[in-house]
């Protein structure tokens, strides 16, 4: 619990970077370009030399073995502004989170991306572990991501 009595695990993990790009070439850079700036060697199921790709309405992860995992389905797209996801990367797609990823223009020649992600009670007994987990896996995901731009 946190000190006002709130579950930890209804709380959102929130992180923002700026990305010295455009809302449009950011967007494209996250969703369509996500293979070349993804982790895979931290953040995957199935390691360093595995790939990452957006395919139709999906975010997949394939092995150097051709094996397949889902990581989330496209809930909503709305370029260059805003993509949801419903996030189950190698667990049970009917027990997802959401993450809602907004990217809003800061000056002449950069973006603001924010990233939310909630839903974490959907998780039961390893949401906490789950939204810790990610509290700082999103950070270094979204540190790389803005470097990557």
């Amino acid at each position: 619990m946190t000190t006002s009595g709130t579950s930890a695990v209804s709380v959102p993990v929130v992180r923002a970077v700026t990305v010295r790009r455009t809302p449009e070439d950011t967007f494209r850079l996250f969703t369509a370009d996500i293979g070349a700036w993804w982790p895979m060697g931290t953040h995957s199921v199935f390691g360093a030399t595995a790939r990452v790709a957006v395919e139709g309405a999906e975010i997949v992860e394939t092995s150097a073995e051709g094996e397949r995992t889902v990581w989330a389905e496209i809930v909503e797209s709305g370029p260059p502004h805003r993509l949801v996801l419903s996030w189950h990367p190698g667990t049970d797609p009917a027990k997802p989170t959401r993450v809602e990823v907004s990217f809003a223009p800061d000056g002449e020649s950069a973006t603001r991306v924010e990233l939310t992600h909630t839903g974490w009670e959907t998780l039961g007994g390893r949401a906490e572990a789950a939204r810790q987990s990610y509290d700082t896996g999103w950070q270094s995901v979204l540190e790389g991501f803005a470097k990557a731009g």
